[in-house]
């Protein structure tokens, strides 16, 4: 009897290690924006909604922006919402242990997302990326960031060589 109920204990046990091991991971990955060529993106965000994300996105200049939610979200979903009200903030921006720099950006409170038009802002969200580094955005009347985004993968590294395509391209016209 005790052998029939040690090996049904192994039994039990390694299911569910092979159904632990078969669950797909909870991901934080890059993404391209919806309708975006996924090899050649101007728009990529992060797709964890249990984490504060990023949307990175890169124009015809090779102009970065970066929108960044203060708290955790689908940033698709989060932008599909009605969000009339926005301000003009103060906000100091670091990325790892640099000092950190005063800038512009734009707080919309209903949606919890800051909406930052300066490349310096977009260009330390990419850095902080590639670097593993955290992400620090301190808004003066608004919700502060603190956030370490996922390591850059391949729809990363896509946006990356179409948003330097543009600006070379912009540099020769």
């Amino acid at each position: 009897m005790t052998k029939k109920r040690n090996s049904a204990r192994i039994s039990t046990i390694a299911i569910s290690i092979a159904t632990v091991v078969a669950l797909p991971a909870a991901a934080n990955d890059w993404t391209a924006w919806a309708d975006q060529d996924a090899t050649a993106p101007r728009v990529i965000y992060t797709d964890d909604s249990t984490v504060l994300g990023a949307v990175l996105a890169c124009n015809d200049a090779g102009h970065l922006t970066a929108m960044i939610s203060t708290q955790p979200a689908s940033l698709p979903e989060l932008l599909k919402k009605n969000a009339p009200y926005k301000r003009s903030e103060k906000a100091r921006v670091s990325a790892g242990d640099q000092s950190p720099e005063d800038v512009k950006v734009t707080w919309i409170p209903a949606i919890n997302l800051v909406q930052a038009n300066s490349h310096m802002v977009a260009a330390k969200v990419f850095n902080a990326t590639v670097m593993r580094e955290q992400f620090k955005l301190d808004v003066k009347h608004g919700e502060d960031v603190d956030a370490r985004f996922p390591p850059p993968n391949d729809v990363f590294q896509a946006f990356a060589d179409t948003c330097q395509k543009s600006r070379t391209a912009a540099d020769k016209s």
